[in-house]
């Protein structure tokens, strides 16, 4: 892209006369060009598209929600000294049922359970042979506390006591085979999983379950956020694990990818903690159209060639190697940079995108979400770059600016579908202000109005007349009604605006 080119949130179309008219609840939205996800990852995303007839949203965010899954366990990013990003995402698409959201998800996750079963396969004698050896060495140790107990005098207690301990002491860990995601856990059990396997874990379903366990569906209606909110952001955290000691999580990294009806969406906002903590600001939200009622359904299926590199550039992210700390032995994620081209482009978006949460702003209503734009801009920006080197080493290259490119075009049109899903959650005021006023003027069929007969019929939603006049800005905007201001005439009191409604809407109700 020339670099006279400004990063800006797209606009929708307008018509001669009349701007296109935009639902309330149905906005027209940009659609996610699948020729930003690079190479392999691009390719199998399009075809999956095509293959199962959905709209391209669904299988590119499940695709990065794989590519994430592999990249946050090996790889972090440094946007600047001293500020790093994970590589871990939160894609939600919502899309009404039958639209194969199941299937798009069971093709794109195929690679991580491949890896899983291979993974598993290789470990099988070793985790056998080490049951064994520990089964044994607990029952000797069972015959050292029986003995004990048995003892006729105290040393001989202590003796065997000892022995039992000292044999317990020795009993070898188990490998447990590696386990990359799962769809269906507490958020207690998700801590031990995530404990379990190199504190990174992903939670992936067509479903949204998770938004019942975390509002607290098995503790008491008492929401469970902790962990989740830590995962997202890699902060420290404790986990208990019943019966074992407890561990610490030093950098957890948790993906979840998603694909709820629309329906969920709406209401999340009032749910207790998810507004007001930040879980909700943390999703990157698409909405795309659904394709039902213009399905072939007769379609190709998926070209062998683009389901195995597919599935060799996800297995290639999972086995890199962990980095060695050479002071303390222990292994870490390896840093991947920007480079300076990249950065600079990075923080032109990062400046507009802090400019719209001023009042008045686009994102005045949705800071939580917009203040953490930036930062998912260039965890996906890590990723991408982290496919694009899959079968190398991407932490010897520098983040190149095309690569930052691609994830800030994704990035602008998941900014459109998060306000859309702000609306639908209940978390945009202004649209539930339009709303209002929209049902009060549809309910009367009222073709042309002045705003204060409208002021004194809502004073009890808009008390004051700058509220409601907000409310038919937006109406304006999406192009429902325009707003006429009158011609000063002399000395006196301002005459009410007029309020016209869009002509064609006016005709239906005759």
């Amino acid at each position: 892209m020339p670099r006279d080119i400004v990063y800006e949130f797209p606009k929708q179309g307008a018509a001669p006369d009349w701007p296109e008219l935009i639902p309330l609840d149905q906005p027209d939205l940009p659609r996610l060009d699948l020729d930003h996800l690079p190479g392999w990852a691009g390719a199998y995303a399009k075809a999956l598209a095509k293959a199962t007839e959905t709209p391209p949203e669904l299988p590119a965010a499940m695709v990065l929600a794989v590519c994430a899954t592999a990249a946050a366990r090996r790889l972090r990013l440094m946007v600047s000294p001293g500020y790093f990003e994970p590589l871990n995402l939160w894609p939600c698409v919502a899309l009404e049922p039958g639209n194969r959201k199941s299937a798009v998800q069971g093709a794109a996750c195929a690679p991580l359970l491949e890896w899983e079963r291979d993974q598993a396969a290789e470990l099988a004698d070793e985790i056998q042979a080490l049951e064994s050896e520990r089964k044994t060495m607990e029952a000797r140790a069972r015959e050292m506390r029986n003995k004990a107990a048995k003892a006729e005098t105290d040393d001989d207690a202590r003796n065997y006591a000892s022995q039992a301990a000292q044999i317990e002491a020795e009993l070898p860990e188990v490998p447990k085979p590696p386990q990359l995601w799962t769809s269906d856990a507490t958020p207690e059990k998700l801590g031990v999983l995530m404990a379990d396997h190199g504190e990174c874990m992903a939670w992936l379903s067509a479903e949204a379950g998770i938004f019942d366990l975390l509002a607290g569906r098995y503790s008491s209606g008492i929401p469970n956020l902790d962990l989740v909110l830590k995962a997202w952001s890699g902060d420290p955290e404790r986990v208990d694990r019943g019966s074992r000691p407890p561990v610490y999580l030093h950098q957890p990294a948790l993906t979840i990818g998603l694909s709820p009806q629309p329906d969920v969406l709406r209401g999340l906002a009032s749910k207790p903690g998810f507004g007001g903590r930040g879980l909700l600001g943390r999703f990157l939200y698409l909405i795309p159209p659904s394709p039902l009622g213009h399905r072939t359904l007769t379609p190709t299926g998926i070209p062998e060639g683009v389901a195995n590199a597919y599935a060799a550039g996800v297995r290639a992210m999972l086995d890199w190697p962990l980095e060695v700390d050479p002071d303390t032995g222990m292994e870490r994620r390896r840093v991947i940079r920007l480079s300076e081209a990249a950065k600079i482009e990075w923080l032109e978006f990062a400046r507009i995108v802090e400019a719209s949460m001023l009042p008045g702003g686009e994102f005045e209503h949705a800071k939580d979400w917009a203040g953490k734009c930036p930062g998912q801009a260039a965890r996906l920006a890590g990723i991408l770059h982290g496919v694009e080197y899959a079968h190398g080493e991407p932490w010897t290259v520098p983040v190149p600016r095309e690569t930052m490119e691609r994830a800030l075009e994704i990035m602008a049109v998941v900014s459109r579908h998060t306000l859309a899903a702000y609306s639908l959650m209940g978390a945009d005021p202004g649209i539930d202000a339009a709303r209002k006023a929209w049902d009060w003027i549809r309910r009367g069929r009222r073709e042309a109005f002045k705003l204060r007969e409208a002021q004194q019929a809502l004073k009890g939603t808009f008390p004051r007349v700058a509220a409601l006049r907000d409310a038919l800005d937006l109406l304006e905007e999406r192009g429902y009604l325009e707003v006429i201001e009158p011609q000063a005439d002399g000395p006196g009191r301002r005459p009410s605006p007029t309020v016209r409604v869009r002509p064609d809407i006016a005709e239906d109700w005759r």
